[in-house]
């Protein structure tokens, strides 16, 4: 008898299991279902063709370093005292699983990403088909799939945030599957998945304060509200992230290098929190958003259009609290320091993507209730799939045929990036494997390119010209270093943004390199980075008498014999 119940009131393929509304067909045959998995299929395919036209395209200067960081791990290196960075030990075991398992070079990483990307298309739609249905599934992972390739937010790139995008994806996945099954092991992997998140880039805090709100709203909806039913489910939870975050400090603590760590990730980085004016900040995201969103603002109002639905009475309030708390959070990762850098976002996407199937879900049910048409799902999936195909028709020079140089300079500006790979090229044809380089500038994808090592751990340049007390000591560290290793090659980036000086810093290594390279070094190459064209480059005999016509110049040196 309440089967028969159960049949005749769920015409819209639509039942509750007590907390989230889930889509009744939960049978892998169902023609939806067979679809949606075919449809996903395709879009697996597309990206992956997509994404192979990107595999060779240079690394900026995170990307860079971050793969040379997982290098020297798996070369035994000591996190924060061999080399560093302002972020938890999980990044740098990140890059290092990265390049363990692609390669340590630039199609390997960008190879690795691809994987990763299409991983989390996947994930993505089996998390929005366990909450909503297969439709709203498939609707998020394209979501997912095209706004991580947007160009302005570095979806080309080997970004930290990528994997960041994948771990949230991943908690969100197994906190879909804890809604249907109530099984604690997902709210324990849950955990871990987010702990990856903020150990792999700080930011990731904002998604396990999320995931522990999700659980208290989880809690408000409970028939049984007893104490027990709070604190075991929040418990469970907390024990995957802190197991994780624990994992990570004792392998720091292990190594000896705890003390350093707290240093590089906590005291260092409080320099940088206050420096934008919130006022500047406004500027900086309303200048970041408008890159972003264009070409891109199907995706983007598509999904923003989950929060008008919120207002409307298709969806429960358990459903609303999901997804304006998760859209809520997903922005917070953009927000510290105000900086807004494009990068960023990537971290939002998973929210976005979830809020896409969240915003078909709702419209299918509101116009289900009020026009009593069931089968318009297909039409809506059907103007949706028209819609990416017209995105994908109008970047199509984008996607399928990108101009390397062209995308970097619209992304970067003026930074040095192509011709960085340019360098790492010429300095891999005219050096030995045991000759050493050192660069004064912050360009250290080069060291990646060339598999050699600076002579000191501040890989990146900008960290010893910073106005913070101990880089006067940095300086002369660094100084030593370089005296010590005798570089065949020294590149000099004249470049304000590669050498990023603050005001009022000590200019000593500055005096000490015009004397250095004087007595030491001569000319061999020479790189006239002019303003909106082609950089000229110039090696050895080529320079003679030329004269730079651009401000921002790159001097490559050789060591005299």
């Amino acid at each position: 008898m309440t089967n028969t119940k159960a049949i005749k009131s769920n015409k819209s393929d639509i039942k509750s299991n007590g907390t989230f509304e889930i889509s009744s067909q939960k049978n892998l045959f169902s023609n939806e279902e067979k679809i949606c998995l075919g449809l996903l299929a395709v879009l697996i395919l597309i990206v992956f063709l997509i994404r192979t036209k990107f595999l060779f395209i240079p690394f900026e200067r995170d990307e860079g370093i971050y793969g040379y960081y997982g290098k020297l791990l798996l070369e035994g290196k000591i996190p924060y005292k061999d080399f560093y960075e302002q972020k938890f030990p999980g990044l740098f075991y990140f890059y290092g699983f990265m390049v363990a398992l692609f390669g340590d070079t630039v199609k390997g990483l960008h190879t690795g990403f691809m994987y990763l990307n299409i991983f989390s298309v996947i994930i993505i739609y089996y998390a929005s088909r366990t909450l909503f249905s297969p439709i709203a599934g498939l609707i998020s992972a394209t979501t997912f799939a095209f706004v991580s390739l947007t160009p302005n937010l570095s979806g080309f790139t080997v970004q930290a945030e990528h994997g960041v995008a994948f771990f949230i994806s991943l908690g969100i996945l197994f906190y879909a599957l804890d809604t249907v099954y109530k099984k604690r092991i997902f709210l324990f992997l849950m955990g871990i998945s987010f702990g990856l998140a903020i150990m792999t880039k700080t930011s990731g805090l904002f998604l396990v304060l999320w995931g522990g709100i999700i659980l208290i709203i989880d809690f408000m909806f409970r028939q049984n509200k007893t104490i027990r039913n709070f604190i075991v489910p929040v418990s469970i939870y907390s024990g995957g992230v802190f197991l994780v975050i624990a994992t990570f400090f004792l392998l720091i603590f292990l190594k000896g290098s705890f003390q350093e760590m707290i240093f590089w990730t906590y005291e260092i980085p409080k320099n940088y929190v206050s420096k934008i004016p919130f006022e500047d900040g406004v500027k900086y995201f309303t200048y970041s958003k408008n890159a972003i969103l264009q070409n891109y603002k199907l995706f983007w109002y598509h999904s923003l259009l989950a929060v008008v639905m919120c207002l409307l009475n298709s969806i429960n309030w358990k459903q609303k609290l999901f997804g304006i708390s998760l859209l809520i959070f997903s922005f917070f990762t953009i927000v510290p320091g105000f900086y807004f850098y494009g990068h960023y976002w990537i971290q939002t996407i998973p929210g976005l993507s979830i809020l896409a199937g969240l915003t078909y879900f709702a419209l299918s049910r509101l116009i289900i209730k009020y026009l009593k048409i069931e089968n318009l799902k297909y039409v809506y999936l059907t103007i949706f799939a028209f819609a990416t195909y017209s995105h994908i028709s109008a970047n199509k020079a984008y996607y399928f045929k990108p101009n390397y140089e062209r995308i970097l300079r619209m992304v970067y500006g003026n930074n040095p990036f192509p011709e960085s790979m340019e360098i790492g090229n010429w300095i891999n044809a005219n050096s030995k494997p045991e000759d050493k380089i050192v660069l004064l500038g912050s360009e250290p994808q080069i060291y990646f390119y060339t598999k050699k090592y600076s002579p000191s751990r501040h890989a990146y340049f900008a960290a010893i010209v910073d106005n913070v007390p101990q880089h006067k000591e940095w300086q002369r560290e660094f100084v030593k270093g370089v005296e010590k290793a005798e570089p065949k090659y020294l590149i000099y980036f004249n470049h304000p943004i590669s050498l990023f000086v603050q005001p009022n810093v000590d200019q000593y290594v500055f005096e000490w390199a015009n004397k250095y390279v004087n007595k030491n070094y001569h000319l061999v190459g020479l790189v006239d980075m002019i303003e909106g064209q082609h950089a000229t480059y110039l090696w050895r005999d080529q320079i003679g008498n030329y004269k730079p016509q651009a401000q921002n110049v790159i001097y490559i040196y050789e060591r005299n014999i």
